[in-house]
C-alpha cells in the first residue's frame, strides 16, 4: 500500500509530494505528466508551481494537502552547506593533485631536459606526461571548487532576493494583475451565461450572440453527421461557424456553450481564489517587513524622490485600487527618448516634500467642457470608446483671452476637433484675470541718482 502526503508553500509557490516508498508506473506518470520532478537530495516530488490540475492530482492521491514545513531560507541553507561541501572537497582533490606532480617533481632539478638515448629517458618522458596530467586534474578541481562556491553564494542570494520587501511589492502588484484578469474572466463568463440561458432561443439569437462569445470545439462525423455537400471538416471549429453550416441546432448550441462557461469560470474561480491567498499571505509578510511602499511617504506631484543615485520630479502619482503603486517622473539622465518615466513605489530610497512654488506649478490647468461652434458633441461613453491613438488632451496656455487650461481634442475625418461632452458637467474657460494675477508682476528697477 502506497503511503502519500502532499504540502504547499505559499512562500514559494510550490507543491510537494512525499512517498515512503517508490511510486508504482502509472502513478509515475501521471506525477511526471502534470510537472512534478524528482529532488533526489530532499527525496520528494516537487512542481515548479500551483496549478488546479497538480492540486487535483494530489488531492487524488493523498485527500488533503497540508502547509509545507520547511521555508526558502531552509532548504537554501541547506543547498548552501551542501555546495560548500562539494566545493571543499574539489579543493581538497586539487591540492592532493598538487601535492602528487610535486612528488614526481622534486627529484628533478629545475631546467633538465630529457635527456634521449640516456637509460633514464624512457622514466623521464612518463613523469613529464604524469606532470602534465596531475596538472590538468588539478586545475579541473580547483576550477569545478570555484563553480560551487559560486552556486553556493547564489543560493544565498535568492533566498535573500525572495524575502526582500522590494521584491515582494513588485510580486504583489503582479498577483494583483492576475487577479484581476481572472475576475475580468469571471465577470465575462457570467455574462455569456446569462445570454446562452435564455428560454426558447431561436438560431438568429444564437448566432448573434456566438458572433461576439468566441467559443470553438470538435463536431466529429458520428455525433454530428452531415449532408454529402457540406464540410466534413471535424476539427476545431467556432460555434458561430458550426450554427452558420447547420452542423448544430441552437438547443445544441445552447447546451455546448452552457458546459464550456461553467467550467470556464470555475476554472478562472479557483485561480482567483488561489491569488487571494497568496495576496494576503504576501501583504502580511510585507506589513511585518515596514509596509507598504506606497505608504512609506507622503507622495505627491511636485516632490522630488531620490532612485538609484538621482534626484527626480514628481510629475503624477499613479494608484490601482486606492493604493500608490507607481510614479511618473521626468526622465532619468541615460533616457533621452522620452521626458517622463515610470518606477514603481518600491524604487524610491529618499523623498523630499515639494515647496509652495513646487506644488503651484505642478498643478495640471483644469479641462474645460463648453458647447460652442467648432465642437464636435459626443457622449462620454464615445469618448472612452475611441481608440487612444485618436484621441487627445492637450493644454493651451494662459493669453489675454484666457488663463491656462486643458481641453480635449478628437480624429473625425482626417481632422481634430475640439470635444465637448454633453452629459459632463460645463466647465468654462478660466479668466485672463486670474492668470495675470497668478503670474508675478515685475518691478521696474531703480535709476542711479
Amino acid at each position: 500500500m502506497q503511503h502519500y502526503s502532499a504540502t504547499y508553500a505559499p512562500e514559494d509557490n510550490k507543491l510537494r509530494l512525499y512517498s515512503l516508498s517508490r511510486l508504482d508506473a502509472e502513478t509515475y506518470q501521471r506525477v511526471a505528466a502534470a510537472g512534478f520532478r524528482w529532488a533526489p537530495k530532499q527525496e520528494l516530488f516537487v512542481a515548479p508551481a500551483w496549478t488546479p490540475a497538480r492540486e487535483d492530482l494530489l488531492l487524488s492521491l493523498c485527500e488533503t494537502i497540508e502547509p509545507e514545513d520547511t521555508t526558502v531560507a531552509d532548504r537554501a541553507a541547506e543547498r548552501r552547506q551542501r555546495f560548500e561541501g562539494y566545493a571543499e572537497k574539489r579543493l581538497q582533490e586539487a591540492e592532493a593533485e598538487h601535492a602528487r606532480v610535486d612528488a614526481i617533481t622534486e627529484h628533478i632539478p629545475l631546467g633538465q631536459p630529457i635527456l634521449v638515448g640516456h637509460h633514464s629517458e624512457r622514466r623521464a618522458r612518463k613523469d613529464a606526461e604524469r606532470i602534465q596530467e596531475g596538472m590538468r586534474r588539478a586545475v579541473k578541481a580547483a576550477e569545478t571548487s570555484k563553480h560551487w562556491d559560486w552556486r553556493a553564494l547564489g543560493v544565498a542570494r535568492y533566498a535573500k532576493m525572495k524575502s526582500d520587501p522590494a521584491v515582494r511589492q513588485r510580486r504583489v502588484k503582479g498577483l494583483e494583475a492576475d487577479l484581476r484578469k481572472q475576475q475580468r474572466i469571471i465577470k465575462e463568463s457570467d455574462t455569456f451565461l446569462e445570454y446562452w440561458s435564455r428560454p426558447d432561443l431561436t438560431m438568429a439569437q444564437a448566432l448573434a450572440i456566438a458572433n461576439i462569445c468566441h467559443l470553438s470545439f470538435c463536431f466529429p462525423l458520428d455525433k454530428y453527421p452531415r449532408a454529402a455537400g457540406a464540410s466534413q471538416y471535424e476539427g476545431m471549429r467556432s460555434l458561430w461557424s458550426a450554427l452558420d453550416d447547420d452542423i448544430i441546432d441552437a438547443p445544441a448550441a445552447q447546451q455546448l456553450a452552457l458546459e464550456a462557461l461553467t467550467r470556464q469560470r470555475q476554472h478562472a474561480q479557483r485561480w482567483a481564489d488561489h491569488y487571494t491567498g497568496r495576496l494576503e499571505y504576501e501583504r502580511a509578510q510585507l506589513d511585518d517587513a515596514g509596509g507598504d511602499f506606497g505608504e512609506r511617504f507622503p507622495f505627491v506631484a511636485g516632490a522630488t524622490v531620490l532612485i538609484k543615485d538621482e534626484w527626480l520630479a514628481v510629475i503624477r502619482v499613479n494608484r490601482s485600487g486606492g493604493r500608490i503603486v507607481s510614479l511618473t517622473t521626468t526622465a532619468p539622465r541615460h533616457v533621452h527618448w522620452t521626458n517622463t518615466w515610470k518606477f514603481g513605489v518600491e524604487d524610491v530610497k529618499d523623498f523630499r516634500a515639494p515647496s509652495a512654488d513646487q506644488a503651484a506649478a505642478s498643478k495640471a490647468p483644469p479641462i474645460v467642457n463648453y458647447p460652442g461652434e467648432s465642437m464636435l458633441a459626443i457622449t462620454s461613453a464615445e469618448w472612452a470608446a475611441t481608440n487612444k491613438d485618436y484621441k487627445a488632451v492637450r493644454v493651451a496656455q494662459a493669453s489675454a483671452e484666457h488663463g491656462a487650461h486643458r481641453y480635449r481634442v478628437i480624429m473625425r475625418n482626417c481632422r481634430l476637433h475640439p470635444v465637448f461632452l454633453t452629459d459632463k458637467k460645463r466647465v468654462d474657460l478660466p479668466a485672463a484675470a486670474a492668470a495675470a494675477a497668478a503670474a508675478p508682476v515685475p518691478q521696474p528697477e531703480a535709476c542711479a541718482a
